[in-house]
């Protein structure tokens, strides 16, 4: 039983040894398939993270090239909407098509372009621009971006507003302090901002300032003080200065009610030195008003508020000096001043942004004058001057007979330039004339020489021929201005001309023979150059005065040398020059006569003080007068531009010559044509004549404006703090031949009235004046509005305006109420028999152009200025009347820096002090304007300061005396197609959703 039990007990002790064996594989092989298992799950999850980490990171890449395309379109439409209102179909395509480099493994094609809403006028209701009007569109853009090797795509949408706003829709726009003290009766009815302070004081009944629209202010409102610091009379205090509410109604603002005291401060003076406003130290010390803000605003509605945001152009966002609208570009190959007298050709192409925002890039023609080749636009690395297909501009002043302009096809020729009394010593006269676009996908303005087409027109005022004046081979006065033998009647840029209208210019005391004839044409008075009064035979003709001019016999008028006279390159009149001509009483023709430049004597620019007598400050007599008022004029024919831009039936077209390089590029038998004119909603014509410029910088050079020799912070326009007194190395910049020439004359350099009437001079002393132009090149069809072409003129000079511009008359509202926007008369309107303009026909809006003058300053000049009066009676304003004028244009201009009372004890104005005039003299003037009406129609934009007619103001007694100031807003600006070609636009793009849409 024991033996049993005991084997029993072994062979289940065996047994169980080969079980636990045999679990133990059973175990291994589990665990092993258990691992296996987990191996399996793991390598399974390992391969779907990282398909899905590739899928994620192909995600991510067409994320990005999406977004990058949908950025890139952004762009796009911000450059496209830079010059269109309205982008056509096209120019969606071309946005449309236009894929994004560096992602060429993806495939945008399926990209969708479309605008939710047309393009409209709106006002924008809520933001920093809430209030203002708009041309505002709605864009979405859809993007699918296809990766090409996985096809894994993503898709973004982007929505937004774009709203263009732009800056002619103010009655005033002002960058810097707006000033509008003690004006006679002034009411406005345009929206009035400005990104600085409102300095504002009246004067009571029948006086007072009435503002009809809304006005902003970014800083203070000032109305106890005036901004130099002159304390207000006993008629100051007698407040006269409303703001209209929202329902219309006139709201006073009470003399010390406005936003800080100035007359007794209390607390921290708001105008304490402070680096963002670095003007304030010359501010008067005023400390906040808390019952502004709590009570004494209220009553405005907010018609009339401050410390609003800034309304800020584009160039003011990159930090550029907004004088950069109105100066020349400084584009590759062009000439630039890059030190304190040296020049270098530009190598780099300027911000893309700049160069469009300048005028001198915008659509249209850009004449340009310098007294070097190398000076004009794009020529400064020109090897070979004047070679066939090689020229860059035309040398004026070629010696000895001058330039003579290229025939037309039809047989005019125009007249020569005088050469004689333009050209000096170590300087030249060129000009370019040239066709202006604009490439925004480089950034760069495209240009095209025309100047030998535009010169064939002549450079010439057509003298004023009748029945008895005559000109041999001139053309007689009855022929039709479109007769190729009515010489120089197409001109559209004037130099010179044969006569000044006018009472006679005092010639030169102890000077034989002197300069000038005065001789009645018309039964008007006329100073021209009579050279020889014994002339037998054409002086032009062989064997006369061309050969020899002794055969012509003693002269009549001595030659008049440009000034400085030594520096001439000429000491006698060249006999090309000389036209035969036949005066009143003549029996046949005997006098021989010549062309000389177009200048005027700007009483403002030329004395420092406002004073009839210069007993003691300069040697002024009655037959000379100061150098620096003798500005040099470019005449632009508006009339016989619009000939030229307008184009059809009465054009120049086909009439050109086909042989300059610019016809010869276009091929054989062709010559320019009004469409080849590039044009963006009108054209803009630029004008920069830098003669005289020894620095080349654009500005006139000479700071001293107050001639006491110390440098004021209201001198330093160009805001260098480095003193320009005019009478040291600063102004008299010489040219490399050191023949000393210079900008700027001292104020005590005198010269012959009749030698500056007749000859030009050497100094940057230039200005651009439009004549002709009560009707402009373009049109406004009032039945299909998007046909509107507006025209723009802008300089980097001073503009003078002679006439009435863009308007013939206004329906005038009766005493003291300016005349309405709708009731200014476009020329073509209609009258009737009483004189008075009839209700407008269906076409009158035909000739009622949306214009706009862009300029350093503006003058304006009546219909019944002369040039000869100003040199007659340099300092005696009430013989230079002016006479009733119509204006319609917005003006973009700038004016001058106000003093501080104590700075100085010059006092160049009895009137104004050390101001610069305010707003209601912010259009400039030269004549005796009392009890006259000016009527002016537009938008007053002021953002910098004048470079060139830097002069103090001054009035009212040598200078001239103010009009009755008939001034409105054009309302026609808020029309989005009305406003003038050019206009600055404030931009603002409003991003309303952004979605990722798979």
């Amino acid at each position: 039983m024991s033996r049993l039990k005991k084997n029993f007990k072994r062979g289940s002790l065996n047994s169980g040894k080969q079980s636990e064996k045999g679990a133990a594989i059973v175990i291994a092989i589990l665990v092993m398939m258990l691992l296996l298992g987990f191996v399996a799950i793991v390598l399974s999850r390992v391969n779907t993270e990282t398909m899905l980490t590739a899928n994620d990171s192909a995600e991510n890449r067409s994320y990005a090239a999406s977004q990058a395309q949908v950025e890139s379109d952004t762009r796009d439409f911000i450059n496209l909407f830079k010059r269109k209102l309205s982008p056509t179909t096209g120019d969606i395509d071309v946005i449309r098509n236009n894929y994004i480099q560096g992602f060429t493994d993806y495939d945008f094609t399926q990209k969708t372009i479309v605008q939710k809403s047309l393009s409209e006028a709106t006002i924008i209701d809520s933001g920093a621009y809430a209030g203002l009007n708009s041309l505002r569109d709605k864009w979405e853009i859809t993007v699918p971006a296809i990766d090409k090797n996985t096809n894994v795509q993503t898709t973004l949408r982007r929505s937004f507003i774009n709203d263009r706003i732009p800056i002619f829709q103010f009655g005033m726009f002002y960058e810097d302090d707006l000033e509008l003290n003690r004006p006679p009766l002034f009411s406005f009815g345009g929206r009035v901002h400005t990104n600085s302070n409102l300095f504002i004081t009246g004067q009571p009944a029948p006086a007072g300032i009435y503002f009809k629209s809304k006005a902003t202010v970014v800083r203070e409102i000032v109305n106890d003080i005036w901004k130099m610091g002159t304390a207000l009379s006993a008629t100051d205090s007698q407040n006269g200065v409303y703001f209209a509410d929202t329902a219309g109604t006139d709201r006073e603002l009470f003399t010390g009610k406005a936003s800080v005291n100035c007359t007794s401060p209390s607390g921290a003076n708001v105008f304490a030195a402070n680096p963002l406003f670095p003007n304030n130290v010359n501010l008067p010390y005023c400390s906040a008003r808390a019952a502004w803000y709590s009570t004494d605003k209220l009553p405005f509605q907010g018609n009339l508020d401050n410390h609003k945001p800034r309304l800020d152009l584009p160039l003011y966002r990159l930090g550029v000096n907004l004088v950069e609208l109105v100066k020349r570009g400084k584009n590759v190959n062009d000439l630039v001043k890059t030190g304190t007298n040296t020049t270098a050709a530009v190598t780099t192409q300027e911000d893309a942004t700049l160069s469009y925002e300048r005028f001198a890039n915008k659509q249209g023609i850009r004449i340009s004058l310098a007294d070097a080749q190398n000076k004009l636009p794009g020529c400064a690395n020109i090897i070979a001057p004047n070679a066939a297909f090689n020229e860059c501009g035309i040398q004026l002043d070629r010696l000895p007979t001058g330039y003579r302009p290229k025939a037309m096809s039809d047989g005019y020729q125009a007249t020569a330039l005088n050469t004689t009394r333009f050209s000096q010593t170590g300087k030249q006269m060129w000009i370019k004339v040239e066709l202006v676009d604009f490439d925004f996908n480089g950034g760069v303005p495209l240009t095209r020489d025309i100047t030998e087409d535009i010169l064939s027109l002549g450079v010439t005022e057509r003298a004023p021929i009748d029945a008895n004046f005559q000109i041999s081979g001139y053309g007689v006065f009855n022929l039709a201005d479109t007769s190729p033998g009515k010489t120089d009647v197409r001109s559209i840029i004037k130099l010179q001309r044969f006569t000044i209208p006018g009472p006679a210019i005092a010639n030169a005391t102890g000077v034989t023979n002197s300069y000038l004839s005065n001789k009645s044409i018309g039964g008007v008075p006329h100073n021209l150059v009579v050279r020889y009064s014994t002339v037998a035979t054409d002086p032009t003709t062989a064997g006369g005065c061309s050969t020899n001019p002794l055969v012509c016999g003693t002269p009549v008028n001595v030659f008049s040398a440009p000034l400085p006279a030594a520096s001439s390159n000429q000491t006698a009149e060249n006999a090309a020059h000389l036209k035969w001509a036949k005066f009143p009483l003549d029996a046949t023709f005997l006098n021989s006569i010549v062309p000389f430049p177009i200048q005027l004597f700007d009483t403002r620019e030329g004395i420092p003080m406002d004073q009839t007598t210069y007993t003691g400050v300069a040697p002024f007599t009655a037959d000379n007068l100061p150098r620096a008022g003798v500005m040099s004029m470019i005449d632009i024919d508006v009339t016989n531009l619009r000939k030229f831009l307008n184009g059809g039936v009465g054009s120049f077209d086909g009439l050109f010559p086909q042989t300059t390089p610019f016809a010869i590029a276009k091929g054989a038998g062709q010559s320019l044509v009004s469409s080849d004119v590039p044009q963006n909603k009108g054209w803009v014509l630029y004008v920069s004549d830098r003669r005289g410029d020894a620095d080349f910088d654009g500005e006139y050079d000479m700071e001293d404006t107050l001639n006491d020799g110390i440098m004021q912070f209201n001198e330093d326009v160009n805001g260098t703090g480095v003193f320009n007194p005019g009478n040291g190395v600063f102004e008299r910049l010489y040219y490399a031949n050191n023949n000393n020439f210079f900008e700027a004359p001292q104020y005590n350099e005198v010269c012959f009235r009749s030698q500056a009437a007749t000859a030009d001079h050497g100094y940057f002393r230039r200005g651009v004046r439009l004549i002709n132009g009560k009707t402009l090149p373009g049109i406004y069809d009032r039945q299909n509005p998007t046909t509107t072409k507006g025209f723009t003129v802008a300089s980097e000079n001073g503009v003078y305006i002679k006439g009435n511009y863009n308007a013939v008359t206004a329906i005038l509202s009766g005493g003291t109420a300016p005349a309405r926007p709708e009731d200014y008369l476009p020329q073509g309107g209609t009258m009737t028999t009483a004189g008075i303009p009839s209700a407008f026909g269906a076409n009158d809006e035909m000739t009622h152009i949306p214009a706009a003058i862009i300029s350093d300053a503006a003058t304006i000049l009546s219909n019944n200025w002369n040039d000869s009066q100003s040199f007659a009676t340099p300092f005696t304003q009430a013989s230079r009347t002016a006479t009733q004028t119509y204006l319609r244009f917005a003006l973009l201009t700038g004016d001058t820096i106000t003093g501080k009372n104590g700075n100085t004890t010059v006092n160049p104005s009895p009137i104004g002090g050390v101001g610069n005039g305010g707003v209601h003299n912010f259009k400039r003037f030269l004549e005796r304007w009392t009890n006259i009406r000016l009527n002016y129609n537009g938008s007053l934009v002021n953002l910098f300061n004048s470079r060139n007619n830097n002069a103090t103001f001054k009035c009212c007694d040598a200078v001239y005396n103010p009009p009755i100031r008939d001034w409105s807003f054009d309302t026609t600006f808020l029309d989005p197609n009305r406003l003038p070609p050019g206009t600055p636009y404030i931009y603002s793009m409003t991003f309303t959703g952004f979605q990722r849409m798979d």
